[in-house]
């Protein structure tokens, strides 16, 4: 197996791993309506004696909703047997990865945690998780596991993370205003553009396009150089930003930015993002559906549609999406573990729990799943079932940094994405090329400069 990056390893210090982490889960905590204020509490207990295997898991999902169907679910697999029993500790985002850390030195951490691959990797590159190799492979078996959610968590050998559900990225376009363009669809960079500049005046706007150092601005940015066939890791696992494809890609960038996006979205985050779709002066987004619960509440109900992301001449299908899993820190009760998974994603569960847990958002990565009549029956996921299924088809076309073609071709081992993902890079690029207004080939350089001394990751030898 490649070795990409030799300099994240076990012997990460500690106060560069918490570090590290704070800037991931900064960054995620307003990606798609996480964050909490419980702090929750660390430890595995045993079976006391009775014979019956006590677990604790911990998970982010700090909004009521969702925190509510995570006790509902765990409540109902508790009543429904006796040989296990399972308690849930809601966690906080922002905090969960210095006190993991701590309660792992402690030797008090869950017996396992819901993550995302940046997060599952980082902690698997300390030696810290246990292979689920034979847990994925069951469900792959018996409920036709889907093979792209798989790929972000094999490497070295062994299955790190068990996939849960997935999210992705779509373009949601208001179906009155773009939608009656004479361009829409479009069929390549060139129409689409040509439509985003033809709604937007009077402080509206085509697209809500970021440009600041924050996740949503590397996800956006990111999309696009899949699109367009660029990379920040080449097939070793060395950092191949400066490349042309990279360099047209951000010229379309700054130039959409220019015509068509809202100026001040250079220090917008999740929530003026959000904002602008939902008071109607955008009318476009690349992103995730986790507004759509909310746009319920406004007069644009049924306004918006989606379509996958267009991409150039060329170019690619593709966007980002993050397949939610768990990561295994007990081996000991590995079994009881897989009897709590096997039940989330049992037929009569799986479908039911996600779709209550946040509809039109959380997808199913099984095919029992996908054709679960529960899920479908939702009726947030009835009213916008086009685009939900539109996500399915954008999610076997779907890759995130270190995870891409290439990288898998080779078995490319790359620990560095949790840094990339925390440390927000590629928005610094974005950056770079709005505010700063540098040219797309300076700003091109700018990050592959950037992304090397970051990441400490060298130049790829695909690169002059």
């Amino acid at each position: 197996m490649a070795e990409g990056n030799n300099h994240t390893s076990r012997s990460t210090s500690r106060r560069t791993f918490i570090a590290t982490s704070s800037l991931i889960t900064a960054g995620l905590a307003g990606c798609i309506g996480f964050g909490n204020n419980n702090d929750g509490g660390s430890g595995s207990t045993g079976d006391g004696g009775s014979g019956i295997t006590e677990l604790t898991y911990w998970h982010q999902e700090g909004v009521p909703h969702r925190q509510k169907q995570f006790e509902k679910y765990t409540q109902k697999f508790n009543q429904q047997q006796d040989r296990v029993e399972v308690t849930v500790e809601p966690q906080n985002w922002n905090s969960v990865f210095g006190k993991l850390t701590s309660a792992l030195e402690a030797g008090k951490e869950p017996d396992f945690m819901f993550s995302l691959p940046a997060f599952t990797m980082t902690f698997q590159s300390r030696g810290a998780l246990v292979d689920v190799s034979d847990i994925v492979k069951d469900l792959k078996k018996n409920h036709g596991l889907f093979e792209n959610s798989i790929t972000p968590f094999q490497y070295q050998g062994g299955t790190w993370g068990i996939p849960m559900w997935d999210m992705v990225f779509l373009h949601h376009f208001r179906t009155d205003t773009l939608g009656e363009t004479n361009v829409w669809k479009p069929k390549n960079w060139q129409q689409w553009s040509q439509a985003l500049t033809k709604v937007g005046g009077d402080n509206h706007y085509g697209i809500t396009l970021p440009a600041a150092k924050n996740l949503w601005t590397t996800e956006n940015l990111y999309t696009l150089m899949i699109n367009n066939g660029a990379y920040v890791y080449g097939p070793q696992g060395k950092i191949m930003f400066d490349t042309p494809e990279t360099v047209e890609t951000l010229e379309f960038y700054k130039k959409v930015f220019k015509q068509a996006s809202p100026p001040s979205a250079t220090n917008w985050g999740w929530a003026e993002w959000e904002r602008s779709l939902l008071q109607g002066t955008s009318y476009s987004t690349n992103g995730f559906s986790s507004w759509v619960r909310s746009l319920e509440e406004t007069g644009l109900a049924g306004k918006f549609g989606a379509i996958e992301q267009p991409y150039p001449k060329n170019g690619q299908e593709g966007s980002v999406h993050y397949v939610n899993d768990i990561m295994v820190f007990n081996e000991n009760k590995k079994s009881a573990i897989a009897e709590f998974v096997k039940f989330l994603h049992s037929e009569g569960v799986y479908g039911e729990w996600l779709a209550n847990t946040e509809p039109t958002l959380y997808l199913p990565v099984t095919k029992t799943g996908k054709n679960s009549k529960k899920f479908w029956n939702h009726n947030l996921i009835k009213k916008h079932e086009k685009m939900v299924r539109t996500q399915f088809d954008a999610l076997p076309k779907a890759s995130l940094y270190g995870f891409r073609d290439i990288h898998v071709k080779n078995n490319t081992y790359i620990p560095s994405v949790g840094t990339l993902e925390g440390s927000h890079v590629l928005g610094e690029v974005a950056q770079q090329l709005i505010v700063n207004d540098r040219s797309p080939k300076d700003a091109a350089s700018w990050g592959q400069n950037r992304l090397q001394n970051v990441l400490q990751v060298d130049k790829s030898n695909k690169l002059n």
